[in-house]
């Protein structure tokens, strides 16, 4: 049985905006995306962060699909800050790991949506104070640059931690569920932005500029909680039938029929 691809398909009905109903009393996206501007300017203002590089406008092959009145399609650049994990001469040498003390995370830690604390490495206070960049926050999301390019979860527990340089923390600005962007980061559509830009070469890799860049589909922020609650819903559901190959094929065929539909309907496609 296909979970992944179970799973996939409701993925992307979810960030087309088929997944859930709208609600024409949500306050429409474009007042998030300019809450997320003017509090980027304050930082910026403030010294608290970079003037971010501009991104080029989304414009016509960008938008990968029709999406429903009050979205809004946005580069992810634009709704939340990318920061790279240090790469000077402070970096932690592996003969500078110790066996407890503050988590230094690697792609090996990033297990579904949390990062996984068995075998996590750690390093010193001292080690870690001396880093410039790369320190993580709680609702971070620690996305993978180079290897398993895209894997990602979000530090839902970690106070005070640090990240390798094949990871870089995607930190929202305002006003957005950290796990509609995860679930959006685990989308076909994400995928695709993976190998959209992707250097091409024989290691994987990506640069955190080039993340900036992917296309968005942005909901109204109450919609965004709405989502994120049917997919864990499903999601769970999905998991806990996995044993039962019959209740399973059941929720596969409503998932197809729901698809068929859109299909029918031509909501599916442009």
């Amino acid at each position: 049985m296909d979970i992944q691809g179970l799973k996939d398909k409701i993925l992307q009905l979810a960030i087309q905006g088929k997944l859930v109903e709208q609600d024409k009393n949500d306050e429409p996206a474009s007042a998030l995306v300019q809450r997320i501007k003017e509090e980027r300017d304050k930082l910026v203002k403030e010294g608290k962060i970079r003037k971010p590089k501009k991104l080029p406008p989304i414009e016509g092959e960008d938008k990968y699909f029709g999406i429903p009145e009050g979205w809004e399609w946005v580069r992810l650049g634009e709704v939340a800050q990318f920061i790279n994990g240090d790469r000077g001469k402070n970096y932690p040498s592996k003969k500078e790991l110790v066996e407890s003390g503050i988590p230094f995370i690697n792609a090996g830690h990033l297990n579904n949506s949390e990062i996984e604390l068995v075998n996590m490495n750690y390093i010193t206070d001292e080690k870690f104070e001396s880093l410039s960049s790369g320190k993580i926050q709680i609702k971070d999301i620690i996305y993978c640059l180079r290897g398993t390019l895209g894997k990602c979860s979000i530090n839902k527990k970690i106070e005070k931690g640090a990240i390798a340089s094949s990871l870089v923390i995607i930190r929202n600005y305002v006003d957005i569920y950290e796990k509609y962007i995860y679930y959006y980061l685990v989308s076909p559509l994400s995928k695709y932005m993976i190998k959209k830009y992707d250097n091409g070469t024989a290691q994987p890799n990506l640069s955190a500029e080039s993340v900036r860049q992917y296309s968005l589909p942005l909901p109204p922020l109450a919609e965004q909680k709405r989502i994120v609650e049917k997919v864990d819903e499903l999601f769970a559901l999905i998991d806990e039938l996995d044993s039962n190959k019959e209740d399973l094929l059941e929720v596969i065929n409503l998932t197809r029929n729901q698809v068929l539909q859109e299909a029918i309907q031509g909501k599916l496609v442009e």
